[in-house]
């Protein structure tokens, strides 16, 4: 385990999603995170896979069968909004599992504070920072923000309070 501080950790994660924004060149919300997921970075060709599934134990996981590709198992009667979060959370996992992930040490940073760290990181690749700024230039009501962002309302007021240092 590689030990960092909160603030380290959120910065590292606002980083990766920025990276997989702009490899998306999003400009605008709300990001397209099913088309990154069809299209991914190169480097995670063989980790980005959607299967929908049909269960009530959760709404989306992560699963990587041994020397296969992994992929987002989502509940198939989530909502857009909810299934779009669910897939960005789980697109962490994913990446710390890739090989890439495993040879960057992505577990050793994040596994301790997985499902914390999940969570802050969709909140960032869904509303990043520098369109939440240009949000915030005609004020910040939550519910206009998740219309306009494609979040869950108490998702978008999470990412609304979410103090960057």
């Amino acid at each position: 385990m590689i030990t960092i501080t909160r603030e380290e950790r959120e910065w590292f994660l606002r980083n990766l999603a920025q990276g997989l924004i702009e490899y998306m060149g999003a400009a605008s919300p709300p990001i397209e995170v099913e088309e990154m997921l069809q299209h991914p970075p190169d480097i995670f060709g063989l980790d980005f896979g959607v299967v929908d599934m049909y269960s009530n134990l959760w709404d989306a996981t992560f699963a990587r069968p041994p020397s296969r590709r992994g992929s987002i198992f989502v509940r198939v009667n989530l909502t857009p909004v909810q299934r779009r979060f669910a897939l960005a959370r789980e697109i962490l996992s994913a990446m710390i599992t890739s090989k890439h992930g495993q040879v960057l040490g992505l577990g050793d940073i994040l596994m301790d504070w997985l499902q914390e760290s999940a969570e802050y990181f969709a909140r960032h690749l869904l509303a990043p920072e520098p369109m939440v700024e240009v949000f915030q230039e005609n004020g910040s009501d939550p519910v206009r923000f998740a219309k306009e962002f494609g979040i869950p309302k108490e998702i978008a007021e999470k990412r609304l309070n979410d103090v960057i240092l």
